[in-house]
Parts: structure tokens; C-alpha cells; sequence
């Protein structure tokens, strides 16, 4: 999943702190949060609400006017763990299984947190439009 959001000016770091507190409440283990040249990256582990055989990645780059958020599964190179003998004696099928599961599992993540960060981004533009109305001077009669 990756979304492209212009002209929200939105504060990336708060944002970050918004998304790490999204993996916590969905109860990811190690959530961790890296400022990269270009923005920055949130790492989550396993979830106890989602089965899925790899760690999710969050990248956030560009400026607070124009920024890209992506979301995807950090796939490691797999060796082959398991005997060619041991997979051949199952059929394969519960390995294929626990890969669609996990897919399952990404698409049914991918969905919450797209509804989740754009109620972030409304949130934070509605705080910005406030202020901005705050901001101006009274009119004069």
C-alpha cells in the first residue's frame, strides 16, 4: 500500500509517534521508529492479532506539504528451512497455507491502517484549519 497525501501540513514526527501508537494498540512486538534521509521508517514485529511470517515496514518520505506513506511486509531471503523430505511428506500444503494466511493477514492489516492514517490526517488538518482561523485578526466594522 502506498498513498500519496499533498498539502495536509502535517508534523511527520507526530505522525510517526500517531503510527507507533497504532502497531502498540494492534499489539505488534518491537515497534521500532528510524529518521532516514529522505523521512522516516517504522519497523514492527510479530502481532498477536496478526499472523504474518514477516516484520511490516512503514516508510514516510517527503516534506509535511507532500509526503508519500508507504506500507509493506519486510521480506527476509529464505533459506530453505525446512527438509525437501519433511515438505514433501506434508504436500507443501501447510506451508502454502501459512504463506496465503499471512497475505490474509497483510491485506486485513493494510485496510485498518489506511482508515487509521487517513483519520490522522483529517484530524491534522482540522487542528491546522483551526488555528489558521484563530490566527487571523478580527475583522473591523
Amino acid at each position: 500500500m502506498q498513498k500519496n497525501y499533498r498539502d495536509p501540513n502535517v508534523n511527520l514526527s507526530d505522525l510517526v509517534k500517531k503510527i507507533i501508537d497504532f502497531f502498540e494498540l494492534e499489539k505488534f512486538n518491537n515497534v521500532t521508529a528510524l529518521k532516514t534521509e529522505t523521512g522516516f521508517q517504522v519497523i514492527a514485529g510479530d502481532s498477536d492479532r496478526y499472523k504474518m511470517e514477516n516484520d511490516v515496514s512503514v516508510d514516510i518520505k517527503g516534506n509535511p506539504d507532500d509526503f508519500t506513506i508507504s506500507l509493506t511486509s519486510c521480506k527476509e531471503e529464505k533459506t530453505n528451512r525446512t527438509p525437501m523430505m519433511l515438505a514433501q511428506m506434508f504436500g507443501l500444503g501447510y506451508f502454502y497455507l501459512k504463506s496465503v494466511r499471512s497475505q490474509e493477514a497483510m491485506l486485513k492489516l493494510e485496510t485498518n491502517f489506511r482508515k487509521k492514517i487517513d483519520n490522522m490526517i483529517a484530524q491534522a488538518r482540522e487542528a491546522n484549519h483551526q488555528e489558521d482561523k484563530n490566527m487571523q485578526p478580527p475583522a473591523t466594522l
